[in-house]
């Protein structure tokens, strides 16, 4: 068994030596009773400091199974999913391919979700 805070704050690296940020948040499957996502915030390698504020504001986020994959987007914010993670010791080691697929997924899933919304918008008649 693992405590969550040992992961926070720790470095994340994808399988090619290219810094990605630091873990601020941990989101959890209760049902499943597994990690689902890392998030962190877009970091250069100069940025890398995280002070206790920063801790202490991003704690662990609770979500049901059927929410699991409609995360929640926050501007700068890179969702890493747990299966990508392929080590955890000292820093956290992700795979970039499976990184790239899973990014370029939510970009159709955004596109989509984005003209289902204009179209929505161009059905329902405004009240005079």
């Amino acid at each position: 068994m693992v405590n969550l805070s040992t992961f926070y704050n720790l470095n994340i690296y994808n399988t090619e030596g290219k810094y990605i940020g630091k873990v601020n948040e941990v989101v959890l499957n209760i049902k499943k009773g597994r990690i689902s996502f890392f998030k962190t915030k877009a970091l250069t390698e100069d940025n890398r400091n995280a002070g206790l504020r920063d801790v202490i504001r991003n704690s662990m986020r609770l979500v049901p199974e059927e929410e699991e994959f409609s995360t929640v987007r926050t501007e700068g914010i890179i969702d890493i999913p747990y299966e990508i993670v392929t080590a955890v010791g000292d820093i956290i080691i992700i795979d970039q391919n499976k990184l790239l697929q899973y990014q370029a997924a939510q970009q159709r899933m955004d596109k989509v979700n984005n003209n289902r919304k204009q179209t929505y918008k161009k059905e329902v008649p405004k009240a005079n």
